[in-house]
Formats: C-alpha cells, structure tokens, sequence
C-alpha cells in the first residue's frame, strides 16, 4: 500500500519539510565574505538607492585587496547621472566583478548597457511552501566562482551550511570606512548585497528557524556548495521501493519490542549519514512502514495474548470427562435434558478402507489393533484438551469450547488432526473439522443420555470428512475453522462446495504440516475465473499433488464441455 501510495507521489511536500530537519549546523566556508548593506550602513550614509560613487569607491578599496572574484548583487537596470556611472564602470573594469541579472514578467533584467561586466541570474526557485531549497544551475553563484554545479537537472539544491548570518559578514559603512582590514578580501569571494530588512532582499529557507536569510547569503550557501562538492540529489524511486520492502521485512521478522522499533532508529541514523553524504533518502514511507508493522504487531499480540481461564485437567474419563462432571457437580439440574447453542469445533475421523482391512484379519488381532489404534487417537483428543464425543466403528468424533470455554478451540482441534495423522500407525485416515453454532448439552432420554452435538454444522463436520475421498486430500476444514487459525498453521483453499443434499456452497481447506506448492494456488484462481485451458496447463505440472489431479480432469472435462452457468461451486456426489 505505502509503495502504490509513493508511486504516485503522495507526501511529497512532507518529504521536502522532513528533508529541512536534517541540516545540521557545520563549518562556513572560510573563503566566503559578505558585506552588507545593512540598516547600520544605511542610517550612516542615506536613503537607498545611494549614489553609485559609493559603490565604486567601495570597489576601489577591495580590488587593491585583488579578491577572487567579486559578486555585486545590487541590480543596476538603468542609468543614473553620467559622473556616478563612469566612476561605477571603472571601478567595474579593474576586477573580476559580476552583476546580477533576473528573470521578470517583461523578461530578462539586465544591467545598465554601460556597465560591460560579467553577470549571473540570481533568481531562486521558491517552492510551494514557500521555501527556497533550489536555484538554476546557471546561477549567480556559479559565475562567482566560475564553476557550473555539477548536477544532472537545471537546478542545484542548495546544501545550507547554517542559520542565517552564518558566513562572515562585515557592513557596507564599516568596510568603506576602512574599520575592516582590507587583507580580510585578499584571495576570498566577495559578496556584496543587501540584508537590511526595508530592501526586503530575503526569503525562507530550510534552515531559517523563524528568521528570514538574505539573498546574498542564499547565494553564498549556492557557492560554498558548489566549491565544497557537497551536491545533494534524491535517491532512485527504484532505491526507495527497495529500502521501503528491506525495513518492513526486517520489522516484521523482529516484530517484538524493542528490536522492531530500532529499525527506525537504525534509519533515521541512516537518513542523517546518507545526507551528509549527499544522498537525500525518502523519510516518509519507510519510518512510516516501520510504524504500521509495530502497531500492528502490537495489536495482533494484545488479541491473541490471552490468558487460559481455566486449566483443564482432563477432556474425558471413559466417556464422560472431569470437566463434564465438575459441572454436574457444581449443578445437580444439569443432569436434565438440554442444551445450550455455543460455537463449537467438531472433528470427525475415519479410517480409509477399514473394510477392507476388516476381511483380512482375525476378529480379535482386528479388535486389539482398533483397540490399539483408538486409543492412541483418544490420548491425543485429551491432550489438547477435547472433548471425546464418541466413537462410531472405528470413527471418532470430538469437539472443542465446551462445556469450558476454549477460546483456541479450532486451533486445538487442528492441532490435534496434525498429530493424529501422524500417529495412525497401519491405518490411513482421513478427517473433517468444522467450527460454527451447535447445540451442545445432554442429549438422550430420561433413563440414559450422553454429552453430545446437534446442529447442521455438525454434520457439515462428517461430511468434510467423506469429501477427502474427493481430492485426494487428509485433512479437510471449513472456512469458518480457517479463519480462525490461518496466521498459525499451513493451509490451502481447495475449493467451494456445495455437499450432497445443499445447493449453497462452502470454502474448504486443507491443513498441512507444509506449504503447498504456489502453483497451485495459481492454477486454482485460473480454475475460478473459467479459464480452464490455461489452468489445465500448470496442473499438469503439479500432477504428483493429488487435488491437481483432480481438478486437471475437471478442467479437461470443462474444456470439451464447458459447464452452462459456472458459478465456481462444486457439487458433491456422495456423503
């Protein structure tokens, strides 16, 4: 869900304010210098605009220093009194200076024609918060430094160094009134440009913590990433998909406090490395992922974490258990005939070809072997807490969640047919489990009665057993005992089926001790939708899996015939 959701790009102003909290203060570029023109400078020397004998006396004093380069970031568009512009253009003739030119609604602000200088777009890319992260590649701060930021679009994402008034900074007055040691220009960058707050030169920043930066500031972090190398890019979507899948799999394998939560640690330590690095990594979808496999791991825990009621001690003795009499005891009126409608699971077993075995034997090996075999599946009933309803021939017939409540009842009663398979000795058996309303209670009459169940999805239970014979399969369970312990055994959806005498279908599985080969279940959707041609193909594939088996000779019968209505329901034959 969270990789579709970053697919389409949701979150993504998020990412960019989650991307802000990373900059961490470091280190100025010492061979940055901004002077200021400042309130302090302009209280000292007059309203703005100044005359431009100002700025080239400025110049005058910093070329004799022979800075680097000089980036004048006071935009000049137009003449001004010829005296004032000629001092200007000779002070702009004796050094590497450049002008500021900017993109405007009438097109490209250039400076006044007189002024043949070097120039660079100061223009900056305001983002929809209001923030400005990027400039163009061809920027003011690359002409500076003579340097085109080495990156594969037309925008370079400013790498901050600090809060605003992190670079050195001098004022305009105290440099003009040689207050400032001149040798502080010498071999540096110089930028000159306004911070006054009245020139309104300043704009939001990832790094601005309430307080604005000015331009020429912004252009210096421009420079210093460009001179340091200290380019960020965006990791690949494709690399996000990955880091998103590895993290969720790595919380939901350790999905047990604290470990699962220090994933997201590992992460956000990862982020902060990655950008210093250069490399901005997606900080939503991932921590979030982290987040919802705990919180869910949480809730699962809290829903199934729960403690026994009551520790049974036994499910039966002979044919009634202590639990039964511990009732009757406690209540004397329970001895009357009657029930009471509880969910129960019900499990039926039955030995295949016991008739056959039967012919084969003498009656009294046959009795000690069935005696033998019985007893055997008995203990297992008992010890996961069943219930031992009856045996019917060499059937046996248990439930599970009465008469003490078990709320892991459909769990003890699989349990209990994995064991049982396991155990069957000479004998091959076959077993239904259901799970769903009965009436339970004493069942019989006035002189002689039994503990028992009644109820259609009782029967239901027998007949799961009987449909084994149908694919080929030794466990068979209902869709309602499914859902119950899906997220704690194996199982596979087998098909919909309407048993003989119903014309509504049920959802059975099969349970195993192992998963079932995928192609399968593949196959089987193939076989849901009718397209039993390209169904058929991957069964025959898996033919050594008995259900295959059978579902390739119904594909192959539906292909010659397609059924006439096919609702994916399939109708049993026999009992």
């Amino acid at each position: 869900m969270l990789a579709g959701l970053f697919w389409i790009g949701l979150f993504g102003g998020t990412q960019e304010r989650f991307t802000d909290l990373l900059f961490l203060p470091r280190s100025v570029n010492q061979d940055i210098v901004i002077i200021a023109i400042d309130d302090k400078s302009i209280n000292k020397i007059g309203r703005w605009p100044w005359n431009r004998k100002m700025h080239a006396e400025l110049l005058e004093k910093l070329s004799l220093q022979k800075p680097i380069a000089i980036g004048y970031d006071v935009a000049f568009p137009e003449a001004s009194n010829p005296e004032s512009d000629q001092a200007l253009n000779s002070a702009f003739s004796k050094h590497n200076i450049i002008l500021p030119v900017e993109q405007v609604d009438t097109g490209l602000q250039k400076p006044y024609e007189l002024f043949q200088t070097k120039t660079g777009l100061v223009n900056v890319v305001v983002d929809h918060d209001g923030i400005v992260r990027r400039i163009p590649s061809d920027s003011f701060a690359s002409k500076i430094i003579n340097k085109k930021a080495e990156i594969s679009d037309n925008y370079l994402r400013i790498n901050y160094s600090g809060k605003p008034g992190s670079f050195t900074t001098y004022s305009f007055i105290d440099v003009l009134d040689s207050k400032i040691p001149l040798e502080n220009f010498a071999n540096k960058y110089v930028l000159v440009g306004a911070t006054a707050v009245d020139l309104h030169d300043s704009q939001v920043t990832p790094v601005s913590a309430g307080r604005e930066m000015a331009g020429v500031e912004i252009h210096a972090n421009a420079m210093a990433t460009i001179l340091e190398n200290k380019y960020l890019v965006s990791e690949s979507r494709l690399f996000t998909l990955l880091t998103l899948f590895t993290f969720t799999l790595l919380a939901v394998a350790t999905a047990s406090w604290p470990i699962a939560w220090l994933w997201l640690i590992i992460f956000i330590i990862y982020s902060f490395v990655s950008f210093d690095l250069g490399i901005i990594r997606n900080l939503i979808y991932t921590p979030l992922a982290i987040i919802l496999v705990n919180i869910i791991s949480l809730i699962i825990r809290y829903l199934s974490e729960r403690s026994q009621k009551e520790y049974i001690r036994k499910a039966f003795s002979y044919y009634l258990s202590d639990s039964v009499l511990k009732e009757i005891l406690k209540d004397p009126s329970k001895l009357k005939l009657g029930g009471e409608r509880k969910e129960i699971t019900v499990l039926f077993t039955d030995i295949a070809g016991f008739t056959s075995i039967s012919e084969k034997m003498d009656p009294v090996d046959l009795a000690k072997l069935l005696n033998d075999y019985l007893t055997r599946m008995t203990k297992i009933v008992f010890a996961n807490a069943g219930v031992l309803d009856k045996y019917i021939g060499d059937a046996v017939m248990a439930f599970w969640n009465a008469p003490i409540a078990n709320p892991d009842h459909a769990y003890l009663a699989c349990k209990t047919a994995l064991e049982m398979q396991n155990q069957t000795g000479e004998f091959g058996m076959r077993i239904g489990i259901n799970t769903g309303d009965m009436v339970v209670g004493n069942m019989g009459s006035q002189m002689r009665f039994d503990y028992s169940l009644l109820g259609d999805n009782v029967n239901l239970g027998s007949r799961l057993e009987g449909i084994n014979k149908e694919y080929g399969t030794k466990i068979l369970i209902s869709q309602s005992t499914q859902s119950l312990i899906s997220n704690k055994l194996v199982t596979r959806f087998i098909d919909t089926v309407a048993v003989k005498g119903k014309e509504k279908g049920v959802r059975i599985y099969e349970l195993r001790e192992t998963p079932a080969p995928a192609e399968f279940s593949i196959a089987r959707d193939l076989y849901e939708k009718g397209e039993f041609a390209k169904a058929a193909k991957i069964f025959e594939k898996i033919i050594d899996d008995p259900p295959a088996k059978v579902f390739l000779a119904r594909c192959q019968e539906f292909i010659k015939i397609p059924p006439p209505r096919w609702d994916e329901i399939y109708h049993a034959k026999d009992k």
